[in-house]
């Protein structure tokens, strides 16, 4: 018995030590993950040693100086000027005014307050050791102001202590030189002490109220300075001449310079052309002779040479001339060509061949990149058409084509005729580019004069050409039916109806129906005659952010004079360019180099939202201005949804309306740099009203964007899943045409047309679900969108 119970004890004392050690073993697993075998843990973090850390403080400390110095360059080793842009956002205040008396404290320089109008003076400051180009705007032109605080290395704002900003004339000014990038900028009070000169806490109180509203803009502003007091107007100066300007990231990956001298000299062997001979010191990255340079508001031209004046090294397409080193365009320069040859060749081309300089088609780095867009082999578009061997009528692709009914296309071959194809052995299905391109202009016109009919339909205006003057009373008639229509399209979207006499098959002939617009197949060649006639000559890129990055480590590479260089530009120009230059005293004359590629027209995507002081909608289509960059061109953008459908297809946008981003679609010179962009019209005043801004997002030419217009119809009767619907359609015809298309209610059923009811456009459907005698029956279809080319650049 006695043994018995010791080993019942023994028993129980091992059952207690097993579970306690399970406990044990739970609680220090709590948490944790197995780990998967053959994947390494975590690395031990090394210490450094004490050698180690100062190493590495002394390589951070080396980069930095390097930084700074390299920032430094431009100011320091060659003593470049300053650009200074003063804007007052006040009417009661001149440039001139708070030019003099920042100056007035050193007693050098004079500059009269009554000075208003553009002026470019350069300034020596002695005590500073520093030069200045002080850049005084006409303020009577929001262009110019823009094209003054462009280039400007610092801004000085001036305020008003008796005079509140204007919304729609100073805080304008502030939000669009913000929006088109800046650099450092520094706000001044030139009237706070002469406005009220014995009452310091009132001069305090208006100070305060003034810093906050500036603050509002600038958060990271160091002071409003007072230049009355010649501590502050010292100050002021002192800051400018010995601090370095914020860099302007889309500015400065590219060459530019204001010039000091602007003078014309004739070109040897031609009287239609000359050279405008610009001297000036080099900013931004630099130039190449090989590239195309810019000059706003007066074209895009080649560079004959460029005559360095400062002597460092020699390089070997320079010729040694004395005190300068003269630099010739090389077998590589890039061409004033703004269409790329037509892609004969594209079938079975490989990437390499697109890569070539005369092709219209970029394909850099493909491989390194998660968002590349490989070209779609052009031999395996439009092809079933062919294949079931139809007869297509004249002006219509196979694409198109199986959209249609055999009876419809058989009544357009009667109509129209047979397309006729090639005497040359053409496979089945092959894709021929030059066909659509020798549709001609004839083509185009008449398609755009049958989409400006539908867009009549559609409620959509019009404008002319040259728009009349008109009365006021009709201005305000307009302007209220403007509105009206832009209402009805947000609250009924892409809505339109049927005329009773109205055949649904003519209205709506270039629309297609489809399941989903997420992942419809679309063929972004497809021949159409609203295709522009250069399409297929627009420059192509596969992949804008890798073929960015390698145009621009390509330029920087190849560069004949860098920032701080003292350069001669020649540039080749007509001699018609040559009477429109302005005097160079008075107006900052800006040149600016382009990249590799960036004169070609392309299809730009630009990410843009309305003006935040302008509160009407944006109709797509309407005819205004874009400036983005160092560029200003004249555009009619069309509007669509911000989607990424995986397809590439995007919603067409009627009204871009308040509030609401989207994506402005535009055939315009191609950019490199994600430059600002901002939307304006010229009002008849003169004056510049600005309605978007927005980003250069990318230049996407498989993007499609796609109309949507949704016909309605109401329920008649329901007989258990089987729905009567009427005023959809109005003939009988039109129901068989559109029989295929799928349906939806407003509710969030769908369905499907079974069978025509009548001559009068009745219907059988039948849905998925039990429908409402209050539900509206729709279909939608969709259209292509084809973006305009720039009208003036």
């Amino acid at each position: 018995m006695a043994g018995h119970r010791a080993t019942l004890k023994k028993a129980k004392k091992s059952f207690k030590s097993g579970h306690a050690s399970k406990r044990s073993l739970k609680a220090k697993s709590k948490g944790k993950v197995e780990k998967k075998s053959g994947i390494p843990g975590p690395k031990s973090l090394k210490r450094q040693s004490r050698l180690e850390r100062k190493n590495t403080a002394n390589q951070l400390k080396k980069n930095k100086i390097l930084k700074s110095l390299n920032k430094r360059a431009l100011f320091d080793v060659a003593k470049t000027e300053k650009i200074v842009t003063f804007i007052p956002l006040t009417r009661n205040i001149s440039c001139g005014r708070m030019l003099s008396e920042m100056l007035k404290p050193l007693g050098e320089v004079s500059v009269p307050e009554q000075v208003d109008g553009p002026l470019v003076k350069s300034v020596h400051i002695e005590r500073f050791k520093s030069n200045l180009k002080i850049v005084l705007p006409d303020m009577t032109s929001l262009i110019s102001i823009l094209d003054a605080a462009k280039i400007a290395d610092f801004v000085i704002l001036g305020l008003s202590a008796t005079e509140e900003v204007e919304p729609k004339w100073g805080e304008q000014i502030v939000r669009a030189i913000e929006a088109q990038g800046i650099s450092s900028v520094y706000g001044i009070v030139p009237d706070v002490v002469s406005a009220y000169p014995s009452k310091k806490n009132l001069q305090d109180d208006i100070l305060k109220s003034l810093s906050s509203y500036y603050g509002h803009f600038f958060p990271d502003y160091e002071k409003l300075f007072v230049t009355e007091r010649p501590s502050d107007a010292l100050n002021l100066l002192r800051s400018v001449c010995q601090k370095l300007p914020k860099p302007v990231s889309w500015r400065d990956e590219r060459g530019y310079m204001v010039a000091d001298s602007v003078n014309t000299a004739v070109k040897e062997g031609s009287t239609d052309e000359g050279y405008l001979v610009i001297e000036g010191t080099v900013r931004g990255s630099g130039f190449s002779a090989d590239n195309l340079v810019s000059l706003p508001d007066v074209g895009e031209f080649a560079i004959g040479r460029i005559e360095k004046l400062e002597t460092r090294k020699i390089h070997q397409k320079a010729e040694n001339e004395g005190n300068s080193v003269v630099f010739a365009p090389g077998t590589e320069k890039d061409t004033l060509n703004k269409l790329g040859p037509l892609p004969e060749a594209a079938d079975g081309q490989d990437d390499d061949m697109m890569e070539d300089e005369d092709s219209n088609f970029l394909g850099y780095d493909q491989d390194n990149d998660e968002n590349t867009y490989d070209l779609v082999d052009r031999s395996e578009k439009s092809n079933v058409g062919h294949q079931l061997g139809r007869r297509l009528p004249k002006g219509m692709s196979a694409y198109q084509a199986k959209w249609l009914l055999d009876d419809d296309i058989k009544e357009l071959v009667k109509e129209n005729g047979v397309e006729e194809e090639d005497t040359e052995d053409v496979e089945p299905g092959e894709y021929r580019p030059e066909d659509a391109f020798e549709a001609g202009e004839q083509r185009i016109a008449e398609g755009r004069a049958e989409e400006s009919s539908l867009n009549e339909a559609d409620g959509m205006d019009v404008e002319p050409e040259d728009a009349e003057e008109l009365s006021a009373e009709e201005e305000a008639r307009q302007l209220q039916e403007f509105k009206k229509k832009a209402k009805e399209e947000l609250e009924f979207p892409d809505e339109i109806e049927l005329r009773p006499t109205e055949r649904a098959t003519e209205r709506l002939s270039r629309y297609r129906g489809v399941k989903s617009l997420a992942d419809c197949l679309w063929d972004y060649d497809e021949q159409d005659a609203h295709r522009p006639s250069e399409w297929l000559r627009y420059l192509r890129v596969k992949n804008y952010r890798a073929s960015s990055r390698r145009i621009r480590a390509e330029f920087r590479s190849g560069l004949n004079v860098r920032a701080g260089d003292r350069c001669i530009l020649y540039v080749e120009v007509p001699a018609s360019v040559l009477s429109k230059l302005r005097d160079p005293s008075r107006w900052p004359f800006v040149v600016y180099e382009l990249l590799k590629h960036e004169h070609k027209l392309t299809v730009c995507q630009i990410a843009c939202k309305i003006w935040e002081s302008y509160d009407l909608p944006l109709k797509s289509k309407e005819r205004m201005f874009m400036q983005y960059g160092a560029r200003r061109v004249e555009v009619e953008p069309i509007f669509s949804q911000p989607s990424r459908n995986t397809n590439n297809v995007a919603k067409f946008l009627r009204f871009l309306q308040k509030g609401a981003s989207g994506i402005a679609t535009v055939v315009a010179p191609m950019s490199f740099t994600n430059s600002p962009v901002l939307f304006y019209r010229q009002t008849a005043e003169n004056g510049v009203e600005l309605v978007a801004d927005g980003t250069f997002s990318n230049a996407d030419f498989t993007r499609i964007v796609a109309k949507r217009s949704v016909l309605t119809g109401e329920v008649l009767k329901i007989h258990r899943s089987a729905v009567t619907v009427r005023y959809m359609f109005f003939n009988e015809k039109d129901v068989h045409a559109f029989r295929n298309v799928p349906l939806f209610t407003q509710m969030g059923h769908s369905g499907t047309i079974k069978q025509s009811l009548g001559t009068h456009g009745y219907f059988k459907a039948t849905f998925d679900g039990k429908i409402n005698a209050q539900d509206v029956i729709a279909m939608a279809l969709y259209k292509r969108m084809w973006p305009r080319n720039c009208v003036h650049v």
